[in-house]
């Protein structure tokens, strides 16, 4: 809209009220097209970035009732749910009262290079001055089966730490298991995912929050 003049503000309103109904060409463009938060594209990022001073400069350090200051931090746990609920189409593509992302996780499957790629993107925003970040991952049981898997988690780590990221968590399981799960729950009573910030058997949880985690990016390769 504002680069390539592709549509205007005024036609991009228009679509976010309707729910993109009738323009789902355009909200494909928008999801698929532009650049994504979690691909370590610094145009996008410093988009990301730039959201994150808008809201550390609007809450830091303001009073709250008590006499003490307010914070900022980036822990959703599983309010990602609610509020995507209560809000409507956003330009991203996303239609109305659908998830958002969960904490500094891309948006449910924005991040398209791989693992590598989304800590990069993540690690461009200054973690300290947070009272805590919460970044998901989703990996196939395969890429953990040996030793050289594991290494290649371990390094991924570290290099997370490095950059000046602050926590990192990972579910190792594939889709199907996740919605063989949902099928048959009686049959997978012992299956426990990570959600946002704590771990909760996958059958106990609502079917919005397993759909969330089922719709996360499948990583199946290291790099």
């Amino acid at each position: 809209m504002y680069d390539r003049h592709t549509l205007t503000l005024k036609s991009l309103l228009a679509a976010l009220h309707a729910d993109f109904a009738g323009q789902e060409k355009l909200r494909l463009m928008l999801a698929r097209r532009t650049p994504r938060y979690g691909n370590d594209d610094d145009y996008a990022d410093s988009l990301m970035r730039a959201a994150f001073e808008i809201f550390y400069e609007a809450v830091n350090g303001r009073r709250n009732t008590r006499g003490g200051l307010y914070r900022i931090n980036l822990l959703p746990t599983t309010c990602h749910i609610y509020f995507g609920s209560v809000t409507g189409a956003t330009p991203d593509g996303r239609n109305a009262c659908k998830p958002l992302s969960e904490g500094i996780s891309p948006v449910q499957g924005a991040d398209r290079k791989g693992p590598t790629a989304v800590l990069k993107s993540a690690a461009k925003i200054d973690h300290a001055r947070t009272g805590g970040t919460l970044l998901n991952q989703k990996f196939t049981p395969q890429l953990l089966q040996d030793e050289a898997g594991i290494e290649a988690l371990s390094h991924l780590v570290r290099t997370y730490f490095m950059l000046g990221g602050h926590h990192l968590q990972f579910n190792v399981v594939d889709a199907a298991t996740l919605r063989r799960a949902q099928q048959e729950p009686g049959e997978n009573r012992d299956l426990i995912v990570r959600v946002a910030g704590y771990s909760d058997y996958f059958c106990d949880l609502g079917k919005d929050l397993q759909d969330e985690i089922i719709s996360r990016t499948e990583h199946r390769e290291m790099a």
